[in-house]
């Protein structure tokens, strides 16, 4: 494994450890060997956690829990958000001075105010699963040190056992996706693989060559979903949005390089996008719609008017 500790390791660690003691004590020596770092860095962690405000007891030798009272559910914050925020305490205490003591403020001002109050509440959707990152070490090494990876990969065709070539670790909507090439196939043509959907990892000692420079910065060039990162064709597409859809469509870019008229006479504005997949956009039309329209091209218009007619049928026959 590597021999640096990085910014990425530490936060997915603290992460992980946060969710472990809130689910009860956890042991050093257990967080040690899974992570495959010294029990130093694991007690390093625990006292980033401790020092940060969320207070622990150790019941016995080489063991930790919360602090009676303690737990992420009286914080109005996600647990990747509180990892964050221990990571950004030790960053503070580093400056100390005026910037200890505001990062001290806002740390009690996320963290104690009444939910309706705080100015960090979210609303949507949040991960069921914070943990499905178990692999995430292991990725990150083989893609830095360009080595093979054995995975056993459940997707909706069932499961299998496969050799990759990982490229880059992808975010996207609560869910991570490694982005590789299949060993033996066409060497720059990736595919994209959910993380949470590895079963079974092993690293190989067999390395293959990284893509040539530039290549995957291209690829995912300014893809807003994990549909944009996609090679093949282009589609040029066109909507005309009114409404709350035209004000949303405003406020922020939802399509790769969007470009947006001025409002018409009625408030209504066209869009216009270059995307690599039709789910790119599909799911915004759905979500919009009467307010948002496709018009052009046809057939991404006709494929939404399918999936419409699917939805209707399936009512219709559950009545």
């Amino acid at each position: 494994m590597r021999n640096k500790d990085s910014g990425d390791k530490k936060y997915y660690r603290v992460l992980n450890i946060l969710n472990r003691l809130n689910a009860g004590p956890v042991r050093i020596a257990d967080l040690s060997a899974e992570f495959d770092v010294s029990a130093r860095s694991i007690q390093r962690d625990l006292e980033r956690i401790n020092l940060t405000g969320f207070h622990l007891d150790t019941p016995r030798r080489g063991v930790y829990t919360f602090a009676e009272g303690v737990s992420l559910k009286s914080f109005n914050l996600s647990s990747e958000q509180l990892s964050v925020l221990v990571l950004m305490s030790e960053m503070a205490g580093g400056m100390g001075g005026a910037i200890k003591e505001a990062f001290d403020k806002v740390f009690a001002r996320a963290t104690s105010a009444a939910a309706e109050d705080s100015p960090f509440y979210a609303v949507g959707p949040r991960s069921l699963n914070p943990l499905t990152r178990r692999f995430y070490e292991d990725i990150t090494f083989a893609i830095e040190h360009h080595k093979k990876l054995r995975v056993r990969y459940a997707s909706t065709g069932g499961a299998r056992e496969r050799v990759l070539c990982p490229v880059k670790i992808i975010a996207s909507e609560s869910f991570f996706y490694m982005m590789a090439a299949v060993d033996g196939g066409k060497p720059v043509m990736f595919q994209k693989f959910r993380v949470d959907r590895i079963k079974r990892l092993e690293i190989l000692p067999e390395e293959f060559p990284p893509p040539p420079p530039g290549l995957i910065k291209r690829i995912i060039g300014a893809a807003t979903t994990i549909w944009g990162v996609n090679e093949g064709k282009k589609i040029k597409v066109e909507l005309k949005a009114g409404g709350a859809a035209a004000d949303f469509l405003r406020s922020k870019e939802i399509l790769p390089g969007q470009k947006i008229s001025r409002p018409a006479a009625d408030g209504s504005i066209t869009v216009k996008a270059v995307i690599h997949h039709p789910m790119e956009v599909v799911p915004l039309v759905l979500h919009w719609m009467p307010e948002i329209t496709i018009t052009a091209p046809a057939d991404l218009s006709a494929e939404v008017k399918h999936r419409v007619d699917a939805y209707l049928r399936k009512q219709r026959a559950g009545e």
